[in-house]
């Protein structure tokens, strides 16, 4: 499954570097076999309570800073100061029955879809409280206590997901990883668990009864016979089972053993890229099955998409126009040529169209030198420090300012807020076998390897990232990347 804190994986808190020696520490320590640190567990539920008292402050920041701009000091009164007592401890409640204190196994994707959630339960349960008290809180307050109480909550959990990273880059939230299979699998998740952002930290691997071997470049350590020895003697804390090496008998006996030492015990899945959102688990006798609910991109779901796009776009438009003007001014003073640029582009299912875009290059880059040696037919191909580019076509690309023009083309209904980038007619026509699944949906503006790289991402990867969106789509997903488009493009990285 995709790691979306990667994309969401990029939605940080201020946490304090560790310093050089203690990060190296923790490294001889993972070399050694031994640990000198806490228990990323112990860690883990350090960090649980300073995410329970952020939350309680930021409902009761929420309440105040819309209480201060709505009445002002004068509007507090004995009743909503009760509320302001009881609405933390009800807002945790909530927060914790969806789950989202489980920080070490959620994905950015589901805090923030849980967030959504509980947010909007926990702003229903205090409505509810208030009336049995004389608050009488106004349903436009309650309204806009939602919308507060959801951008204090989002940037809370942002900062707590920045500080996460960080305590796993140095080492202090990596749990010690024994990995239980020796074949191809086993050597391939080595390969996913070894970066120390993702939190594990592995140190061993474990024979089973599957007879395959690979060099999975690990220390075997035994067999299942000695699993419980193992675990205690290497301070394991999490055991990850490489799930097409082990039989049904091995799991069962895996499983006991993780429950006595009161370890976690992780099964990788063959699965493609897909959201958790989209799996659940259904026993069937003695066979553990997972379903996947599957994603069809309905004649409802169409429309709610393009309710969507013509309700933000034209809005967004109206917004930007000065800038947008500004723009457009700079480009016209700065050099000769047209303001905008157009070019034919391919969107759902193969239909072209003509996309607008603010001009980046001088007028003639098409018959520069330059322009000889960039291939027109490879997708996502951009040119570094391209010297086509006029003096604001630069910014403009980098912070993804020319592509603001679009917002028409998605009033028009040729493109999408969100969705794959179009790309030129004569890359789809080069390679339609990987390039036409993605003109399943709607061309976008910004999507899902947008939010995971933009152009530093390989054309394998963005392809996948592009199917990925389209096998998972969601109005929610969307509001996600949409969030995950002003970050990315404030920090202005892998655009050029």
């Amino acid at each position: 499954m995709p790691d979306e804190s990667v994309a969401l994986d990029g939605f940080e808190g201020t946490a304090v570097a560790a310093p050089a020696a203690s990060r190296s520490g923790h490294r001889l320590d993972a070399e050694r076999g031994t640990t000198s640190r806490r228990p990323a567990r112990v860690e883990f539920r350090r960090l649980r309570v300073a995410l329970v008292v952020a939350d309680a402050v930021s409902i009761v920041a929420a309440l105040l800073a819309l209480q201060l701009v709505t009445s002002g000091w004068s509007g507090f009164r004995g009743a909503l100061l009760l509320v302001l007592v009881v609405a933390p401890l009800e807002w945790i409640g909530v927060f914790h029955a969806f789950g989202l204190y489980r920080v070490e196994h959620l994905s950015a994707w589901e805090e923030f879809r849980g967030i959504i959630s509980a947010t909007t339960v926990g702003v229903g349960v205090i409505m509810v409280s208030t009336f049995w008290w004389e608050a009488s809180l106004s349903r436009p307050f309650l309204a806009w206590t939602w919308l507060f109480a959801l951008g204090f909550e989002l940037v809370t959990r942002r900062s707590f997901r920045w500080w996460i990273r960080q305590l796993k880059r140095e080492g202090t939230l990596t749990l010690r990883t024994l990995l239980v299979g020796t074949n191809e699998e086993a050597a391939r998740l080595l390969r996913v668990l070894q970066p120390s952002a993702r939190g594990f930290a592995p140190i061993g691997c474990v024979s089973t009864s599957d007879a395959s071997d690979a060099a999975v470049g690990l220390p075997r350590m035994g067999g299942l016979d000695e699993l419980d020895e193992i675990i205690h003697r290497e301070r394991v804390e999490c055991v990850f089972v490489a799930s097409s090496s082990v039989s049904p008998e091995d799991m069962i006996r895996i499983s006991r053993a993780c429950r006595r030492t009161d370890v976690e015990m992780r099964v990788s899945a063959n699965l493609p890229d897909i959201l958790t959102s989209r799996l659940s688990i259904q026993p069937i006798d003695e066979v553990m099955a997972l379903y996947l609910k599957p994603v069809r991109f309905t004649g409802t779901q169409a429309a709610l998409k393009r309710c969507s796009d013509i309700i933000v776009a034209p809005v967004a438009l109206v917004l930007l126009s000065p800038f947008v003007a500004v723009i457009a001014l700079l480009i016209r003073v700065t050099s000769p040529g047209p303001v905008l640029f157009r070019q034919r582009r391919m969107t759902k299912n193969g239909r072209v169209f003509t996309m607008l875009k603010f001009r980046t290059m001088v007028d003639d880059a098409d018959q520069s030198s330059h322009a000889k040696i960039v291939d027109l037919t490879e997708p996502f191909y951009k040119m570094r420090d391209d010297p086509r580019l006029t003096k604001i076509g630069y910014t403009l690309r980098k912070f993804s300012f020319d592509e603001l023009p679009q917002l028409w083309n998605v009033i028009s209904g040729d493109m999408s807020l969100v969705g794959p980038r179009p790309l030129r007619v004569e890359q789809i026509e080069a390679d339609p076998e990987l390039l036409e699944p993605r003109h399943e949906v709607k061309a976008g503006m910004t999507g899902w390897w947008q939010v995971n790289g933009r152009s530093d991402v390989k054309l394998e990867d963005a392809v996948r990232l592009d199917l990925f969106y389209i096998d998972n789509w969601s109005l929610s997903l969307d509001l996600y990347i949409l969030l995950k488009t002003v970050g990315v493009i404030a920090r202005g990285k892998g655009a050029y």
